[in-house]
């Protein structure tokens, strides 16, 4: 299978960048240099996964990203010169699935595209993970609490699949950045996992405010709970 990897990026030079790198490696290419264009680009191609600079002319990367997770389940890479926290977040709140800052590494660029991508295509020969009315179908990667299904990014199945393949283990930030996201000793890794956490908790709790499913230790790191936590005395879910 052949990539195509859309570029959102107003600077021609960093343009020139990004779609030398992405061919070397082997991906299609389509090129946008506002989001208006990039948001049309996807009403008519096939796209694999998106780079999407922050300060465009016209719409904002924000807002453009913003509507790219609204219709589609695309991983979207944030890649800007901003470098506030708050910029990181409001990125990965709406669904941005990683955060590359400027001036950057191409060597970087290209592993964590590749990590994502990989981690897409992959196929999990699993068997199904129950617990409690929370069910992930492993061979399909689709998730669905009480039969009711729950639409996931890629990333999202990912971190829940990773937990729910260790029910009842802490993991840290450190372990889960690394595993899921490709990253090790990222700077930004313990934000990227508290957001995505959060993100996830909104579509697959009941009540997000009261988590029953992704639990967290405090100063040690993040777990799903055991099936067993879920059962009644007469193996009867709770659920």
């Amino acid at each position: 299978m052949k990539y195509k990897i859309l570029i959102i990026e107003d600077e021609p030079h960093i343009v020139g960048i990004l779609e030398y790198l992405m061919f070397d490696e082997g991906y299609d290419v389509s090129i946008a240099y506002t989001g208006e264009d990039g948001l049309a680009l996807l009403e008519k191609e096939t796209i694999h996964l998106i780079i999407l600079d922050l300060n465009l002319p016209g719409m904002n990367g924000l807002e453009v990203c913003n509507r790219i997770k609204q219709r589609w389940s695309i991983p979207v890479v944030i890649l800007s010169s901003r470098d506030k926290d708050s910029d990181v977040v409001s990125g990965l709140e709406i669904g941005a699935e990683d955060y590359i800052k400027k001036p950057f590494n191409h060597r970087e660029v290209i592993l964590r595209i590749r990590k994502i991508l990989n981690r897409i295509s992959r196929i999990e020969q699993k068997k199904d993970i129950h617990i409690g009315g929370l069910h992930i179908h492993t061979d399909r990667k689709f998730v669905s609490r009480d039969n009711i299904p729950i639409s996931l990014t890629p990333t999202e199945y990912s971190l829940l699949s990773y937990l729910a393949s260790r029910p009842g283990w802490v993991v840290s930030w450190q372990v889960i950045c690394k595993e899921v996201w490709g990253h090790q000793d990222w700077e930004g890794g313990r934000e990227l996992v508290k957001v995505s956490i959060q993100r996830l908790r909104k579509k697959i709790e009941p009540d997000p405010s009261q988590p029953i499913y992704i639990l967290n230790e405090w100063g040690r790191g993040y777990k799903i709970s055991r099936p067993s936590d879920h059962r009644t005395p007469s193996g009867e879910d709770k659920t």
